[in-house]
């Protein structure tokens, strides 16, 4: 509800002044309006058109698929049961570093992630890696394909009961 103020013609008063006893003041009270012969008459504020409404639901669901994105529920995988994440530039860098290790001859490289220790063969190490970037690239797919999805959907209803969860590859495991 809105209040608003009209005078005894039905005039709806301007919201900036009033005079009260011959005195201009700006930015009056309410007692100060009404003292100035203004009447407050509750307003019922309009429902939102089915657009407006859309267009709420469409947002916060835009929102929920991309907070989803980022979620443990998409980003993980597991080594020997202990679920972790690695982002697109740690997995970049994690290449570059089993490169100089194979350049340099190693076969086995070890890694600290998260408080934990993991030592694998290089062969090991790509494979893994590897695996992680194609669910990483099929998950973001997913991912798109919910946003574009949901951008097509007419009503509020179809938008809200539209299920972002689904789809999403299986999480690797090693």
């Amino acid at each position: 509800m809105n209040k608003k103020y009209i005078d005894n013609e039905g005039k709806l008063w301007g919201g900036k002044w009033v005079i009260v006893e011959d005195k201009l003041i700006f930015n009056p009270t309410e007692e100060q309006i009404l003292a100035a012969g203004y009447t407050a008459v509750e307003e019922e504020e309009e429902e939102p058109t089915e657009d407006v409404l859309r267009a709420r639901a469409l947002a916060r669901k835009l929102n929920e698929v991309h907070e989803y994105d980022k979620s443990d529920a998409v980003n993980s995988f597991s080594i020997n049961g202990t679920d972790m994440w690695l982002d697109a530039q740690t997995r970049q860098q994690l290449r570059i570093s089993l490169d100089a290790c194979r350049d340099a001859g190693r076969e086995t490289v070890t890694k600290w992630f998260n408080g934990n220790e993991y030592t694998f063969s290089i062969e090991q190490w790509y494979q893994m890696l590897t695996a992680v970037e194609v669910y990483a690239a099929d998950a973001l797919n997913v991912t798109e394909s919910h946003l574009n999805a949901l951008k097509r959907l007419a009503t509020k209803d179809e938008i809200e009961a539209y299920d972002i969860t689904a789809g999403y590859p299986q999480k690797v495991s090693f």
